[in-house]
């Protein structure tokens, strides 16, 4: 089935990136209804969406708490988190979604082409909203050892 393709593929772009990029080793649990998780934590978290057309078109929202998104800039730009602005943790967090969706699509296949969009910060409301009936939204959380991140993949 080519959508159990296509989450193999994020899902391995997710570790290769979390992982190699931020030393940040994750899991993936199998929860159901954990999309309802994040109303707790909307104020604490940065969302970024990053639309993509190709073989498949739609859109890819990344979900993580601020705090994470601080550490793993600190570490990424080797600053001190006094140094960091909201800016650098945004760009962070738009440039993680960008490697993300660059490496799942060069696992899924990589001879197909898919055309990127430019990241970008999105409200928790947003990325939340319901959703067409036309569309097929993923929810992929991703747990680490303190954190809960995750990963929406929406198909139109």
């Amino acid at each position: 089935m080519e959508g159990e393709r296509l989450i193999t593929a994020v899902k391995a772009s997710i570790s290769e990136v979390l992982e190699t990029m931020f030393f940040l080793p994750v899991e993936f649990p199998v929860e159901v209804g954990y999309e309802k998780l994040w109303g707790a934590q909307k104020k604490e978290s940065l969302v970024a969406k990053l639309i993509f057309n190709g073989y498949f078109v739609g859109e890819l929202i990344f979900f993580i708490p601020r705090d994470l998104a601080v550490s793993l800039t600190d570490s990424f730009l080797g600053e001190d988190e006094s140094a960091v602005s909201e800016d650098h943790v945004n760009e962070t967090v738009k440039e993680i979604i960008n490697m993300i969706a660059g490496s799942a699509f060069g696992n899924y296949d990589d001879k197909v082409m898919f055309d990127l969009g430019i990241p970008e910060i999105v409200n928790f409301d947003e990325a939340t909203k319901q959703r067409p009936d036309s569309e097929e939204a993923i929810f992929i959380p991703i747990h680490t050892l303190d954190n809960r991140l995750a990963l929406k993949v929406v198909l139109k």
